[in-house]
């Protein structure tokens, strides 16, 4: 009787993607041909898209290489880039961004990032900190104009600091949108002395002189109140501007003045 099933269960595996497994990119990943970085580059996927897992590993200096079916080629991708997990399971969607309560948050493949040149720490959570910085930069009010905002902050951060990734956790436009950076988990390059103990919201724009408009402040709001419902950020929490611990002039003195009134301030 158990050989019977298991030929039935592997019958069934072999005709429905339920069963088998998937590399899920955890942020912007090559495939390539080989295992290795000198290999040839077939695609970029995703953050939070999927290729099925074929069983194989390889290590390459010292990294463990997945081998995935790329439209029926072997690709291979650095396992500290994807998860691995049942192709069917939910742990497959960009669900550790889209957290229940939140406002809907545009992943990073949407706005089209830049894959990290580097695994990022996770944090160690809930987290006791909420920093709130501004960019210092032109404002956005549409969808398409704040994408290429988060993408020039992204460039300027990568290029021009020689980080690995954009900063920030999340990035808000006055669009309302809320765009994920280095999202809900991952330490970040934000606040000197406290990325690892703190989570980052950047306002695009200049606060200076004046708030961020209703849209921006809500979606702020919002996502601070999510982070706290879902356990990334500490009953306890504190809310500061990034000027708090840091020689700054950010968030800009209208938007730092404004948070002050806000809770856990």
């Amino acid at each position: 009787m158990y050989i019977v099933l298991s030929l039935i269960v592997g019958l069934f595996c072999a005709r429905y993607a339920e069963c088998a497994q998937c590399a899920c990119a955890t942020t912007n990943v090559h495939v390539r041909d080989g295992a290795g970085t000198t290999h040839t580059i077939l695609t970029t996927l995703a953050t939070g898209h999927c290729l099925t897992f074929k069983g194989h590993r390889q290590t390459v200096s010292g990294a463990s290489w997945v081998n995935v079916d790329y439209h029926g080629k072997n690709g291979w991708i650095h396992e500290g880039y994807v998860t691995i997990s049942h192709c069917g399971s939910s742990s497959t969607t960009n669900n550790h961004v889209q957290l229940a309560g939140c406002p809907h948050i545009i992943t990073r493949a949407e706005w089209g990032a830049r894959a990290s040149t580097s695994v990022h720490g996770k944090l160690h959570l809930p987290v006791k900190y909420m920093f709130i910085h501004h960019g210092a930069s032109g404002f956005c009010h549409t969808k398409a104009d704040c994408i290429q905002k988060v993408k020039s902050y992204q460039n300027y951060h990568m290029d021009g600091h020689g980080w690995s990734d954009i900063g920030y956790s999340f990035v808000v436009g006055e669009d309302g949108n809320v765009y994920e950076a280095r999202g809900w988990d991952a330490v970040g390059a934000h606040t000197y002395g406290y990325n690892s103990v703190g989570l980052a919201i950047c306002v695009i724009g200049d606060f200076t002189s004046r708030v961020p408009n209703d849209a921006a402040l809500n979606a702020v709001k919002q996502l601070i109140a999510c982070g706290l419902a879902n356990g990334k950020l500490s009953s306890t929490y504190l809310l500061r501007g990034h000027r708090d611990v840091g020689q700054t002039a950010c968030p800009g003195q209208k938007l730092y003045d404004l948070i002050q009134t806000w809770p856990h301030y």
